[in-house]
């Protein structure tokens, strides 16, 4: 038995390693400094060497008080002597596949086989992007949300697997990476800790742990070095910094965007539910308890977040984002309507199956299901049809396979390695990309050619990635960018000053006009597309896409900036 156990593990570990793989490279994929490692890298390097980036706003006001993401990237640079990239992404492939293991944990706990677990588990890791609150159920950053999630999800499986202080260990360690993606997982034991008294032997052992962890968090804040302005939790949000937030983080406000999000949301609930009643003869009793209070938890999150922002209108709100924890109702979306799929193929219902797993599939395709069915576009079409395409292979070949163990697991495998592959060719899109070279040999001249000290501005970049990624590589301070308005939601002294320099640099149509009163500003450089190149005048570096002017030379020159850019 024992001699069975070992390669059977080993397969297991072979696994989760190869399809984290194929989901960090293929779909739902990964990136860098092209959403929120904009902002956290410039905190990392300056914490690591305090003499950086000094004069920029965003390095300059780190929200990384109430988290070891820091503490623990940080040691491992120092450690390991490694660039911050490489010590973040093996984090973040790491917790990726803790994550699998723990969502193959929890559909196990059902009574499926092996194989089948890891199936379910497989296209759950295929991921969602959840427009309206800006969540991901697959992070492609390495961000505290990406190493808290994949924590959660381990303690899940842990916990139904009767593991109750490893469960608390890596919920507890949840909490030290980002503590609002750990309250779902936590409200739900201590509603069954006060209200189940079968479940509280279980629930018991986990709250130690915790408690250790708020413990050495406190700790930690009250330590965290670089702290200009600590992060205002109480109180109510003034109307200028409403207004901010409602311009530059509209996916805090609920009520921008669920009108039109719920709906879709509410129906993949209603599918969990079915789900979970076909399920119920095969539920422990802590997967009944995770299986009904956290996709509706999920949900209530919404309307609790409406009534704590936009009613009480309680400055906390912005930073926690509580309406996140809709993707708990999305994550038991797909693991609930796959484990009824998988028991439905095992029975040889091929059009229950189906059913089940068009919810499964189209998750990842478009998690605005309703969404589906609006064929206005070619694309709309090819993704409707590439939808029902992998929910129909996966259901026929299935069951066609099921009495033989050797077909079915290399159609288990296959399934789950297509879907990677075919999902992007339905033309579903995660990322946007962008050129990367440019900023690449920009950043590099400015590294070779400009003090540290040096402050930079794009003044025609509007809502573009470079200028963060510019920062990010050449550890050169911004003036202003659109990626670090999203440190609105945390300071507001922060959110006034980043407001002030957005409008008076950024917002609207760039001219020459507008350059030339932006001379009076402290920026050492500006830096322009090519396509406003200004006459007259000799940039200092140039390349495919920028030119970039000294601000001594434009404001010596004796041509004025009005005449324009050349042909």
């Amino acid at each position: 038995m024992r001699r069975e156990a070992i390669p059977r593990s080993l397969l297991l570990v072979a696994g989760i390693v190869l399809f984290t793989w194929i989901g960090f490279s293929i779909f739902p994929g990964h990136t860098y400094l092209q959403s929120d490692t904009q902002i956290y890298l410039p905190i990392l390097e300056r914490l690591d060497t305090p003499g950086y980036l000094s004069r920029d706003l965003v390095a300059f006001r780190p929200h990384v008080s109430y988290t070891i993401y820091d503490e623990v990237t940080i040691s491992l640079h120092q450690a390991f002597d490694w660039p911050f990239e490489r010590i973040l992404i093996a984090q973040q492939l790491v917790f990726r596949a803790l994550g699998f293991l723990g969502i193959y944990l929890l559909v196990l706990a059902t009574g499926l086989s092996r194989l089948e677990s890891f199936l379910v588990a497989a296209v759950f890791h295929l991921g969602a992007a959840l427009l309206g609150p800006a969540v991901l159920l697959v992070e492609y950053e390495p961000v505290p949300r990406a190493f808290a999630s994949g924590l959660v999800f381990l303690a899940l499986g842990l916990f139904v697997q009767r593991k109750p202080l490893v469960a608390g260990l890596a919920g507890s360690l949840a909490v030290l990476y980002q503590p609002p993606t750990a309250v779902p997982f936590w409200g739900v034991l201590v509603l069954g800790f006060i209200f189940d008294r079968n479940l509280r032997r279980d629930a018991k052992p986990l709250f130690l742990p915790l408690l250790v962890a708020g413990l050495l968090l406190a700790n930690l804040a009250q330590l965290q070095p670089g702290v200009v302005e600590n992060q205002k939790f109480f109180g109510e949000l003034s109307p200028q910094l409403s207004a901010i937030q409602h311009f530059r983080t509209k996916y805090v406000w609920v009520s921008l965007w669920a009108a039109h999000d719920l709906w879709s949301y509410l129906s993949i609930w209603i599918c969990s539910l079915w789900a979970t009643a076909r399920l119920w003869p095969r539920l422990t009793l802590q997967w009944r308890w995770l299986a009904v209070v956290m996709p509706a938890g999920g949900l209530l999150s919404v309307p609790f977040s409406y009534l704590l922002l936009e009613v009480s209108n309680l400055s906390v709100v912005p930073a926690l984002q509580p309406a996140r924890a809709l993707v708990f109702t999305i994550a038991f979306g797909s693991i609930l309507c796959g484990t009824a799929a998988a028991y439905a193929i095992r029975e040889g219902r091929r059009l229950e199956a189906f059913g089940w797993l068009l919810v499964v599939f189209a998750i990842p395709i478009r998690v605005r299901v309703l969404d589906l069915f609006h064929l206005t576009t070619s694309s709309d079409v090819q993704q409707l049809a590439g939808w029902i395409t992998l929910a129909a292979l996966a259901a026929l070949s299935l069951t066609a396979v099921r009495r033989n163990a050797l077909q079915f697991g290399v159609s288990v495998v296959a399934i789950a390695i297509l879907s990677a592959f075919l999902i992007p060719l339905s033309g579903v899109t995660n990322f946007s990309r962008f050129q990367k070279a440019p900023v690449e040999d920009l950043a590099a001249w400015a590294v070779v050619n400009t003090w540290g000290s040096s402050l930079f501005l794009f003044p025609d970049a509007g809502h573009g990635l470079d200028p963060g990624y510019f920062r990010a590589r050449s550890r050169r301070a911004l003036w202003v960018d659109w990626k670090s308005g999203g440190q609105v939601n945390y300071f507001e002294s922060f959110a006034e000053e980043w407001w002030s320099r957005w409008q008076n640099t950024m917002e609207g149509e760039y001219s020459t006009k507008r350059l030339q009163g932006m001379l009076d500003l402290p920026v050492d450089y500006f830096v322009l597309q090519r396509r406003n190149r200004l006459a007259d005048i000799k940039p200092v570096y140039q390349n495919e896409r920028y030119v970039v002017y000294d601000s001594r030379d434009l404001r010596n020159s004796s041509t004025s900036l009005r005449k324009g850019t050349e042909d």
